[in-house]
């Protein structure tokens, strides 16, 4: 019924859509159709040894499916959080598992694959609740543990191992799918899918499952289980492991902001190891974009592209070998732009950054097909605003690179007029009032008191410098992350000390909600026009990101977000 369905969803497409709509909806189609197929037939062929644990299950327990409470505030609130991970997630390739909340009280939370869906029991529900303005964390938490059993394919590991049972080899087989590392790395990495989806850090997780183990009247030793004690050692391990992959995050796009693009790449490429998303990809594609236009050529765009990060020279060689590398780092990007969609064919952000790209590569062809074909229109489809603005001012670009000044002009014009400060920069620099660097501009004789976050500048924090030694990460041989989560009451210091050439980069960063201001009293929520008024001009350098912008000035980062309101700013220094 599920395949005659989805197939009948194809021809009411092809019947109502242009023909490269259709064809890419086919292709997501022709994909759910065959890993639902895969998916059945492992499911019945093995005896539903194809599974994973359910987050905890009372023992010789029959379980009786609930009513689902699909018209209660309850399910509606859980439903919201549910969406927001899948979309935070941005995997598409697989039909995503079917949300309900239940009136059981057998196994907490789990996946039935057979019918492709992630239940929720309303006695956990209700658990979560307890935790108060942090109800949605807390929820997000075990929703997220479920979906990351579903991405990271951990039922299909289950189900290979039992498959070869019967064989020698499937003892050892069997031993390997282990059960407790499929359960500490769905905390692992449920809670940074959590964390991207807002829900911030939580770390209450330990805390959480003593509570439900409570609810639910179970014995602290669950077959096939570890311990309950044991199990919240695991959950607070993991909650640590995920401080660290977000701090590494952060770094990395605090490392994109100051133009530190190479090691910016490494940080991205290094968390994809272990997580992987379209946002992932993209930022490692606007990271090759980036480091390819620091490259010199002949006859380069002269304007400021509208590249998405989303949160986001060798001077030795000859002019032929730079146009070469550059040419190879731009066409690696569209390989990370194309693998974003690939995760998610409605990310408008991957498909205006490849429009960008293949501007870049003199492709003004392919840029304006994929700008006004592909990425506007799903921008304004999909809830992308800023995405589709940054279209137009992309779009502007690429008339004025034909030489349509006039209607380049008018393009920056209503695009600055909508709210874009970027379009208006390039309209600058096409009426020529302002050079394509697009530097400070500073009030003569302003002056600028010394930043400090939690009482402290970072020159301050330098000179007693201290970090966490059991933090360290070693992304290469010569480039190692150091961080001092504690550097204040609500800020944390990120340290990237790159022994190949010799510096290291420091960055001071505010923790969600933080209540300061800055010194030129700026605070949470103040918009880019009171910035530019409080620091006497445009920053040194900005960064588009899917919602917002980063404004980086010479020693303080404001990052914007919805509405171009301050979300977070934080202080840096870089040292020989």
């Amino acid at each position: 019924m599920y395949l005659y369905q989805i197939f009948q969803d194809c021809y009411i497409y092809i019947a109502n859509n242009s023909i490269q709509q259709t064809i890419k909806q086919m292709k997501r189609i022709l994909i759910s159709a065959l890993v639902y197929t895969f998916t059945c037939s492992i499911s019945f062929a093995q005896d539903r040894s194809f599974g994973t644990l359910p987050l905890a299950q009372k023992p010789n327990a029959v379980r009786s499916p609930g009513a689902k409470m699909e018209e209660s505030p309850k399910y509606q609130r859980a439903l919201e959080i549910y969406n927001r991970l899948v979309a935070a997630r941005g995997d598409f390739r697989f039909p995503v598992p079917k949300f309900f909340l239940r009136k059981e009280a057998y196994r907490l939370a789990g996946i039935d694959y057979e019918s492709l869906e992630i239940t929720l029991e309303e006695k956990a529900y209700d658990v979560c609740l307890e935790y108060g303005d942090a109800a949605d964390a807390a929820l997000a938490f075990l929703l997220g543990h479920e979906l990351t059993h579903y991405y990271e394919k951990h039922a299909w590991r289950r189900g290979f191992a039992a498959d070869y049972k019967d064989l020698p080899i499937g003892i050892k087989l069997d031993s390997l799918i282990d059960d407790t590392a499929n359960e500490t790395e769905a905390d692992y990495l449920g809670g940074f899918l959590a964390y991207s989806a807002g829900y911030g850090l939580f770390d209450k997780g330990p805390d959480v499952i003593e509570k439900l183990y409570k609810a639910y009247d179970l014995s602290d030793q669950l077959r096939g289980y570890p311990s309950l004690s044991d199990r919240k050692i695991l959950t607070q391990r993991a909650a640590e492991n995920l401080g660290r992959l977000v701090a590494l995050f952060d770094m990395a796009n605090l490392l994109t902001a100051i133009a530190n693009y190479e090691e910016a790449y490494e940080y991205y490429r290094y968390i994809l190891m272990s997580y992987q998303s379209r946002e992932l990809y993209n930022n490692l594609g606007v990271m090759a974009v980036l480091h390819a236009l620091t490259f010199p050529q002949e006859g380069a765009i002269k304007y400021r592209f509208p590249l998405e990060l989303d949160l986001e020279s060798s001077g030795t060689k000859g002019s032929s070998g730079m146009a070469e590398a550059r040419s190879k780092l731009l066409r690696q990007a569209l390989l990370h732009f194309d693998a974003a969609i690939s995760l998610d064919p409605d990310y408008a952000p991957a498909y205006l950054n490849k429009a960008c790209t293949h501007l870049l590569l003199g492709d003004a062809k392919r840029a304006r097909f994929y700008a006004e074909e592909e990425a506007r229109p799903i921008a304004l489809d999909h809830s992308y605003p800023k995405t589709a603005l940054d279209v137009d001012v992309l779009m502007g670009i690429l008339e004025a690179t034909l030489g349509n000044t006039g209607k380049a002009a008018e393009i920056f014009t209503a695009a600055a007029g909508a709210g874009s400060a970027l379009a208006a920069l390039n309209l600058r620099i096409l009426n020529k009032e302002q050079a394509a660097g697009g530097g400070p501009e500073v009030s003569p004789g302003a002056v600028r008191k010394t930043e400090k976050i939690d009482g402290q500048s970072i020159a301050s924090i330098n000179d007693a410098l201290e970090y966490d030694d059991s933090k360290t990460i070693n992304l290469q041989p010569t480039l190692i992350f150091l961080q001092n989560p504690v550097q204040g009451a609500n800020s944390r210091l990120l340290i990237s000390q790159n022994d190949a050439k010799g510096r290291y980069t420091l960055f001071h960063l505010t923790g969600p909600g933080y209540a300061g201001p800055t010194a030129q009293r700026i605070g949470l929520g103040a918009d880019r026009a009171a910035i530019i008024k409080a620091y006497s001009g445009e920053p040194e350098s900005t960064l588009e990101t899917p919602t917002g912008q980063i404004m980086v000035y010479d020693n303080i980062i404001f990052i914007l977000g919805a509405g171009g309101k301050l979300e977070r700013w934080a202080t840096y220094m870089i040292v020989k």
